[in-house]
C-alpha cells in the first residue's frame, strides 16, 4: 500500500504548495489566518512522504534534490525586487516583477515547508543506517 500513496502524497504535497502559494501571492492576507494549519499540514504531509515514499536506494538523489529545491528557495525569497526608477513605465514594469516575486516566494516557500520533513526523515534514516552499517563491522 505504501507504494501507491506514496506518488498521491507527493502531487497533493506540491500542487497545495503552488495552489497555495499562488493565492497567498496574490492575496498576501487572505490565508494568514490559516498559516499555522497550512504549515501543520505541509509538515504532515512531508514527514509521511518521507516515511513511505523514499527507499533506501533513493535516499541520497533525494537529499540532494531537496538540497537544490531549498537553495533556489532561499535565493529567489532573497531576491531584492527594490530598484529605483525614474519614469512611470519602468516602475510599471517593476511593480509587475515584484508581484511575480511575490508570487514565486510564496510557492517556494511552500515547496520548501513539503520538502524540508521530507528531508529530515529520510536524512534521520540514512543516518541511522549508515552509524548501523559502521558498527557492525
Amino acid at each position: 500500500m505504501a507504494n501507491h500513496i506514496g506518488p498521491y502524497l507527493f502531487l497533493a504535497g506540491i500542487l497545495l504548495a503552488v495552489i497555495l502559494g499562488i493565492v497567498s501571492g496574490a492575496w498576501p492576507t487572505l490565508l494568514d489566518p490559516f498559516s499555522g494549519i497550512i504549515l501543520l499540514i505541509f509538515i504532515i504531509l512531508g514527514l509521511v512522504f518521507g516515511l513511505v515514499n523514499i527507499k533506501a536506494e533513493h535516499r541520497s538523489e533525494f537529499l540532494v534534490a531537496v538540497i537544490a529545491i531549498v537553495v533556489v528557495g532561499v535565493i529567489t525569497v532573497q531576491q531584492s525586487t527594490s530598484i529605483l526608477v525614474g519614469d512611470a513605465a519602468a516602475q510599471q514594469s517593476v511593480t509587475l516583477a515584484s508581484s511575480v516575486a511575490n508570487l514565486l516566494n510564496s510557492v517556494f516557500q511552500n515547496i520548501v515547508a513539503f520538502s524540508a520533513p521530507a528531508a529530515l526523515v529520510v536524512g534521520l534514516r540514512q543516518i541511522a543506517h549508515l552509524g548501523y552499517g559502521k558498527s557492525k563491522k
